[in-house]
């Protein structure tokens, strides 16, 4: 109890004389955020670039359907799409040529929208498409544990530095492996997934050691914000790229963000540190400021050190405040996966949107995402600073405004109707944006309660959050087989029960204190040796 006062009398004396803006902490920030923009681009790239990659199928039952709406019944574009994916399967792509392009069937089927439609050239099922597709999680899920275990032995710059060359050198070489063969193309997927596996808990080790206290929330939020950027410059520089790029179009989404990556590197080995200790121009009051807030001084100035002694694994896992993390980040994941994969299915389905305004739509709750995640980490910040609320509170608080805040939103979309096609996209932003508030929450809460070993504990939570996005898919296209409106309205109501319960279970078991296994003096018994 003392050691807590000692560090909010600390905080609250200290913060105005070492401002945040213009820090070397917040630059360390600010090349986490690019980082994670280019490793969410990385990611993601695949799942617009497969659009243009693989040939037209020529149809199927669920293409010609009429919208999940009940009273949506647009004959001439369903009549339009059939008559393109027929036009379509009679012209081979080697046979355009400068005289082809004047006849009478290229000339119908530019009037239904040819130039909408890009020709791949693998023929690649669906059921293979989703095994390509898949393959980044089960190398994802593989290495999370490992991530926090390398940075605590060789130190988080050399972790991410390492892990971002191999994603972007995957991605380079990406376009000639497919062309290749399928099997090693699936494989350099899954190597990936394994490599991005450990750059989370590594940058939650790194930031465990660069945010003091009460501007946890802000860092935090700030350096996680980019993952939200990724995704929202894949949706319309894949397209741009599909249409417009190199060798063929869609290799040069691999090219790109791949060469993106290999200059981030570039900064990151010559800026980046792993603590403030080994950073080669930090002003040293700022130094001080960061150490003592975090209960460091100079002398004690390897977290890698501290991190060399034993895991006490068993203390753990058997934490409810661990659990409660655990829980939470489970119940996060699942919004967030049921959302980045439903949305455009959601679009499509109930409301009907073509393809091209689709992407535009569906990259607007990205950008609101972004904004939520700064604005809840500084929110929460300011009231702790403030002595508004304890930071356990600031943690409850954040969590139920984004876990409730979303299901609210998610469950009165699936009741609005199907003429409100301005408020349901509203209403889609909002639930989206309105979830990153998380990152005040349970996000922060690792450090909390094991600062040193956050890194590793973040680890075993991403583990099994990642279960979220292996299992949401299923469930949604168990609950939409016909994408009717009636079947969202369940899949919201599915997202909305476990958001709930996920905010519950954390206001209820969480806490803010080091627990007493994450102290350096922890006195292991039998079963964490």
């Amino acid at each position: 109890m003392t050691a807590k006062i000692e560090i909010n009398s600390f905080s609250s004396s200290t913060t105005s004389n070492h401002r945040l803006l213009g820090s070397t902490r917040l630059n360390i920030a600010f090349l986490c955020f690019f980082g994670c923009a280019i490793i969410y681009s990385l990611r993601s790239n695949l799942s617009f670039a497969i659009v243009c990659m693989v040939k037209d199928d020529g149809g199927g039952e669920n293409k010609t359907k009429i919208y999940g709406c009940n009273n949506y019944n647009n004959e001439k574009e369903i009549i339009a799409q059939r008559q393109r994916r027929e036009l379509l399967n009679n012209i081979k792509i080697n046979e355009i040529s400068e005289s082809s392009l004047n006849n009478t069937n290229f000339q119908e089927f530019n009037n239904v929208g040819a130039a909408d439609i890009i020709i791949g050239e693998f023929d690649w099922s669906k059921q293979l498409q989703g095994q390509i597709l898949g393959a980044f999680f089960f190398g994802y899920l593989t290495s999370q544990m490992l991530g926090g275990i390398l940075a605590g032995r060789f130190g988080a710059k050399i972790v991410l530095f390492v892990a971002v060359l191999a994603s972007s050198l995957i991605s380079i070489i990406s376009p000639g492996m497919a062309r290749f063969n399928v099997a090693i193309f699936i494989s350099i997927r899954a190597l990936l997934g394994f490599t991005q596996g450990v750059i989370f808990p590594a940058m939650h080790s790194l930031l465990s050691g660069w945010a003091p206290p009460m501007e946890r929330g802000i860092l935090t939020g700030l350096s996680y914000a980019g993952a939200q950027v990724g995704n929202m410059l894949v949706m319309p520089l894949s397209g741009l790229l599909c249409r417009h790029g190199f060798d063929g179009g869609w290799p040069s989404i691999f090219y790109l963000f791949g060469a993106i990556g290999l200059f981030w590197c570039l900064f990151w080995f010559l800026i980046g540190a792993d603590s403030p200790q080994k950073h080669k121009t930090i002003k040293e009051n700022e130094k001080e400021y960061i150490l003592e807030s975090l209960g460091k001084n100079k002398e004690n100035n390897s977290p890698i050190e501290i991190k060399r002694r034993p895991i006490p694994l068993y203390s753990i896992l058997t934490s409810k405040p661990v659990w409660a993390i655990f829980v939470g980040h489970f119940a996060g994941d699942w919004g967030s996966y049921t959302m980045a994969l439903g949305i455009p299915s959601f679009l499509n389905d109930v409301l009907g949107l073509q393809l091209t305004s689709m992407g535009i739509v569906s990259a607007l709750p990205y950008l609101a995402y972004f904004a939520f995640i700064n604005i809840g980490g500084h929110f929460a910040d300011k009231l702790q600073q403030k002595g508004v609320f304890s930071t356990l509170n600031c943690r409850r608080l954040a969590m139920l405004i984004a876990f409730g805040g979303q299901a609210l939103m998610l469950v009165a979309i699936g009741y609005c109707e199907c003429h409100q096609h301005n408020l349901v996209i509203l209403l889609l932003i909002l639930s989206t944006g309105i979830s990153g508030f998380q990152y005040a929450g349970f996000v922060v809460n690792y450090m909390d309660i094991c600062p040193e070993l956050s890194g590793f504990v973040l680890g075993i939570g991403n583990t099994l959050s990642c279960l979220a996005g292996l299992l949401s898919p299923i469930i949604m296209g168990w609950l939409t087989p016909n994408g009717s409106k009636e079947e969202w309205l369940l899949v919201f109501y599915v997202t909305a029960f476990i958001l709930v319960v996920g905010a519950l279970i954390f206001s209820f078991f969480a806490s803010a204190e080091v627990q007493e296994w994450a102290k350096e003096d922890f006195n292991y018994s039998s079963n964490d040796a």
